[in-house]
């Protein structure tokens, strides 16, 4: 929709802060356009898919994912997450590393990074999370069926036709 786009868009002319916090308490800090595509819901999650390789937005894009998103958002996060580890932006890498632990962690309830259920916090793959979620998500994710039209952004791999 024009309105989706338009809310998309915006994303660029509001900087988003960040989340901060501990697995026991973040605060999100979302900004307007933000808190608009959240209440859209679930008719956001191809348009933001979509926008995931935009390096100004990808932060902004993922954290919405995690509140709009299902399991086809998993692969793409993972994959943008793993990108940005390259890169030589460290507040980036951070930022992006954070939404994507939050957003995973919302999207799939498993215990890759923080613990459920209260206790010490503990963040189990400080490094590597894009590794650890991979790994995961090797081990758990079930055969999808895509539309068509999904199908470019999925991370692939060929396989050896010899084999």
């Amino acid at each position: 929709s024009v309105r989706l786009a338009g809310l998309i868009d915006q994303l660029h002319k509001n900087p988003w802060p960040g989340a901060e916090g501990n697995p026991m308490f973040w605060l999100f800090h979302f900004t307007e356009p933000m808190k608009a595509l959240l209440e859209i819901g679930e008719a956001a999650q191809q348009p933001l898919l979509k926008r995931l390789s935009d390096p100004q937005i990808a932060d902004q894009v993922i954290i919405l994912l995690g509140g709009v998103g299902d399991e086809r958002s998993i692969g793409p996060i993972i994959n943008a997450m793993r990108l940005a580890s390259t890169g030589p932006q460290v507040d980036r890498r951070r930022k992006i590393n954070t939404a994507g632990n939050l957003a995973l962690t919302n999207i799939t309830v498993a215990e890759v990074i923080w613990q459920h259920g209260g206790g010490i916090p503990w963040d189990a793959c400080p490094n590597n999370p894009s590794g650890c979620w991979s790994k995961w998500w090797q081990q758990n994710a079930e055969p999808q069926l895509y539309e068509l039209s999904e199908l470019w952004y999925l991370p692939w791999t060929p396989v050896n036709s010899a084999s």
